[in-house]
Order: C-alpha cells, then structure tokens, then sequence
C-alpha cells in the first residue's frame, strides 16, 4: 500500500515537471518568435528608410507641409518644392520657438516676397503627434484636398501612421528625404540607434492607432508601390545643404 501511494506520488511529480517543462518551452518558443518578429520588422524598416522613394512625376498639390526635426535637407527639400511650384502655401511644422521668421528665411535663401505670401510657420507643435494635428488644422482651414508631406526618410513610416490619425479624407503625397549620413546604417552606431529609436516609436504608434480604432474618414496615402527610387526632384535641382537645420 505504502510502496503503490510512493509509486503514484513520484508519477504526479513527474506529469507536473514535464508539464511545467513543456509551459517553458512553449513561451520560450513564444519568446523567440516575438524577437525574430520584432528583428525582421526592423530589418524591414531600415532597409526601406535607408533606400526612400520619391513621388515621380512630382505631383502638382494644393499645400506642401514639412516636419522639422533631426537630419538635415528637409527644409530645403520643401523650399524647393515651393519654388518649382508643387504647392500654393509650405507649412512649416515644428519650429524652434528661438528662431524667428527672419531666421527661417536666411537659412533657407527665400525673398521676402515669397516669404509673406506662401510660407506659414507652425511653433505648437512639439512632437510628430502635434505635427499631425497642426497639419490637419492647417490644410483644413485652407480647405486643401491635396497635401505634399516632407520629412526625413526614417521618420515617413510613423508619419504616416500619426496623419491617418488626424486627417480628414484628403490626399497625402508622402515626400521622405534621404539622411545626409553616407555611411550603412549597420556601419555607422549613431545612425543605427537612430533607426532603433525611431523604430520602437513607429511600434508605438502603431499600437496606440490600433487600440483607438480606425478613423471614420481616412485620408489617402499614396502608396509607395507607384513610387520608383530615387526618381522626382534631381540633385540639380536642390539645393545642397551645408549644415543641418533643426528648427
């Protein structure tokens, strides 16, 4: 009697290790596959910032927006747009509240004219989710269906994701402008934790997107399927930075 109760309890202890055993190694398995996701997806999102496509032929927009924020040629890269036509007004988002109009003009050569007409400055926003929302109010109030949206290339995909959020039903023409570093990215550490930064941003925003639900009207995207690399403006015809510029 005593040696079959011993029996049954050494057979309960082995059905509980192994099912404990067998718990592990499914999260453990669960682990691995959540790294190998999060690993590909940035693998994924570098190799697409890291080689941006532009819009080509360059579409004629109501408005063009740019984003300020780290990695330099943005602002000229809008400038551009605006002198070659491709928008009536150009938003510029996120300004430093040191820098005055006249600051913003030197450093990117516009004439006073040009200046007074077509450009307006936004000094709210403080982050991405403040560039959407002043993009929103912006191209709402001037009652624009087609906006051109530039910003540098790692920070297009969660730009997007924060526009879809803001926006009513109107056009978006993403415009992503490649970073100045020529260096790989797995190359250069500074460049790779930018990458990784932005990307656990993008993750983030994706989940807070998800969590709110989808807007009722969403704007249209266009799709960088249509879009060919390295095509649209050519070098002749921006200017070249000779500084980075973080308004």
């Amino acid at each position: 009697m005593s040696r079959g109760h011993h029996k049954k309890s050494q057979d309960a202890r082995e059905r509980k290790f192994l099912g404990s055993w067998g718990l592990a190694k499914v999260l453990a398995f669960f682990v691995l596959l959540c790294f190998a996701a999060l690993l590909g997806g940035f693998l994924k999102f570098a190799s697409l910032v890291s080689s941006p496509v532009l819009p080509s032929p360059v579409p004629q927009a109501d408005g063009i927006v740019v984003w300020t924020g780290r990695g330099g040629g943005r602002l000229e890269a809008a400038t551009q747009l605006l002198r070659n036509g491709h928008g009536e007004r150009l938003l510029i988002s996120g300004v430093n509240a040191q820098n005055s109009r006249e600051d913003i003009r030197d450093l990117l050569g516009l004439s006073e004219d040009m200046d007074n007409c077509c450009v307006d400055l936004d000094y709210a926003a403080e982050d991405t989710i403040g560039n959407a929302r002043e993009t929103a109010a912006w191209s709402q109030a001037l009652g624009y269906e087609h906006v051109l949206l530039v910003t540098s290339a790692y920070h297009m995909p969660r730009a997007k994701v924060e526009i879809r959020s803001a926006v009513g039903p109107i056009r978006i023409t993403p415009y992503p402008v490649k970073s100045t570093d020529h260096a790989a990215w797995w190359k250069d550490r500074k460049q790779f934790d930018r990458y990784a930064q932005e990307y656990g941003k993008l993750l983030g925003s994706l989940v807070r997107e998800t969590r709110n639900g989808s807007a009722a009207h969403l704007p249209i995207i266009e799709d960088n399927g249509a879009l060919v690399p390295n095509a649209g403006i050519s070098d002749t015809d921006l200017p070249k930075p000779n500084r980075e510029n973080t308004p």
